[in-house]
């Protein structure tokens, strides 16, 4: 279990949920804020955080963004100045002994992940999500809350998929989609662009 970290976003939201987890958070890298921010030391803006490697090189990082484009330019950012990265899963989280989850992970409260679902790496999952069986996420997408994504299921890399969605089973997305809230998506997705609506369709 990790004792520390520092997180890339000054996010409220996981800030409440490290501090749930009893981890201690050593501080936060904003460009946004600076000082502190609800109690923790602003350490740096992402322009000059290498300048905190050598101190801090064994403290993993915990990246916050939604936006999928984001977490991957950080994590590519961060990884150069020779950082690490850590998983972040709330206590109310329900995970499958057989699911697989990568570096970078964000499982909010009330997430599901069944049974051999695997979750690459810097997936973000947001509260009460769920992942069913067999399912595969690709490396920075996002699920918003309460979307349901079916069995046997293939979402590609920087995707995100909206609140109260739901993917249907055997169903492939390839990279950068976007799903809207509520959609419903019935068929293959082979094509990036943001698609809404029951059954789901690409926007014009």
């Amino acid at each position: 279990m990790i004792k520390e970290i520092i997180l890339i976003g000054a996010f409220h939201e996981i800030i409440e949920m490290a501090e749930d987890l009893n981890i201690k958070i050593l501080g936060l890298i904003d460009n946004r804020k600076n000082g502190e921010y609800r109690g923790y030391p602003v350490l740096a803006t992402d322009m000059n955080a290498d300048s905190l490697s050598e101190e801090f090189k064994q403290t993993p990082l915990v990246i916050t963004p939604d936006q999928p484009s984001v977490r991957m330019k950080l994590s590519a950012a961060y990884t150069h100045y020779g950082y690490h990265f850590t998983t972040l899963i709330a206590k109310e989280c329900r995970i499958s002994k057989s699911a697989e989850l990568g570096k970078g992970v964000i499982a909010q409260s009330g997430v599901n992940i069944s049974a051999q679902a695997r979750i690459a790496d810097f997936v973000k999952l947001n509260t009460s999500c769920n992942i069913m069986h067999d399912t595969v996420i690709g490396k920075y997408s996002t699920v918003a809350p309460n979307a349901v994504v079916l069995g046997n299921v293939n979402v590609g890399e920087s995707c995100y998929i909206g609140s109260n969605s739901t993917i249907l089973p055997n169903v492939s997305i390839c990279n950068n989609v976007i799903i809207g809230a509520g959609a419903v998506v019935t068929k293959d997705i082979d094509v990036p662009g943001v698609f809404i609506g029951l059954p789901a369709r690409k926007r014009q």
